[in-house]
């Protein structure tokens, strides 16, 4: 389920989600991006592990890498939406840090 989020987020930017699997999106994301930021043959095989689309990867060694280049974390931020109607759960929107 993680990756399948991290997949999209990373294509789209942003992801609509519960909040208890936005924070752990983030968790995971995080560790992705900062492998990509460093670049590198071992990098590029570790995110390959969970990221399986290449139009992903491309994204995340190319413009995601540049952009958080300087950048020491925090490169998602949780936006609430407040709660579902057909069960209450609470809802929160995912989005990538410009």
């Amino acid at each position: 389920m993680l990756r399948n989020m991290s997949t999209s987020l990373i294509e789209n930017e942003s992801v609509k989600t519960t909040l208890a699997k936005a924070k752990e999106l983030v968790k995971f994301v995080s560790k992705i991006i900062t492998k990509s930021k460093k670049g590198g043959l071992a990098n590029r095989r570790l995110v390959l592990r969970d990221i399986k689309s290449p139009t992903a990867i491309s994204k995340l060694f190319g413009p995601l890498a540049e952009r958080y280049k300087t950048r020491p974390g925090g490169y998602t931020r949780i936006y609430r939406l407040g709660r579902r109607v057909a069960d209450g759960s609470e809802m929160a929107v995912v989005k990538l840090v410009e």
